[in-house]
């Protein structure tokens, strides 16, 4: 049997709004070099951004999508915060 995902914290912060915050099974990201995926108990990591999707799977299976401009994105502690200029 598969071990089933646990959840984590997670935000989208912009200068003028917080976007999204809440617990997540996972986040795919817009890389500068690629898409990444963060899930429970990542190790500390910070990345930059290029514009596109950032996709959240919620706790309730569901899957949440936001289009950013760009940004930062760090994971500390099983909490993971992007911050971004902009959105759609």
């Amino acid at each position: 049997m598969a071990q089933q995902l646990q959840p984590f914290q997670f935000e989208i912060l912009s200068p003028s709004k917080k976007v999204f915050s809440g617990d997540v099974i996972s986040v795919t990201a817009p890389g500068f070099d690629g898409l990444f995926q963060v899930l429970k108990d990542h190790a500390p990591y910070l990345s930059s951004l290029t514009s596109g999707e950032v996709t959240v799977e919620l706790t309730d299976k569901t899957k949440q999508s936001f289009s950013i401009d760009g940004g930062f994105f760090e994971v500390n502690a099983n909490k993971a915060v992007i911050l971004t200029e902009g959105n759609a």
